[in-house]
């Protein structure tokens, strides 16, 4: 892989390179801010207020 100097550290850490696990958090706190999105909006609809 070739070494990219604006996005590596002096250690040598890229921190721009996507290793799958940025993919899975990004996706998970997707599904988490939805499905509180989601509740909070039936819990208002349900109550009343909307």
């Amino acid at each position: 892989m070739k070494r990219n100097s604006h996005t590596t550290d002096q250690t040598g850490f890229d921190y721009m390179t996507n290793k799958g696990k940025e993919e899975q958090d990004r996706d998970l706190c997707g599904l988490l801010i939805a499905s509180f999105l989601i509740l909070a909006l039936t819990i208002i609809q349900y109550a009343g207020m909307y």
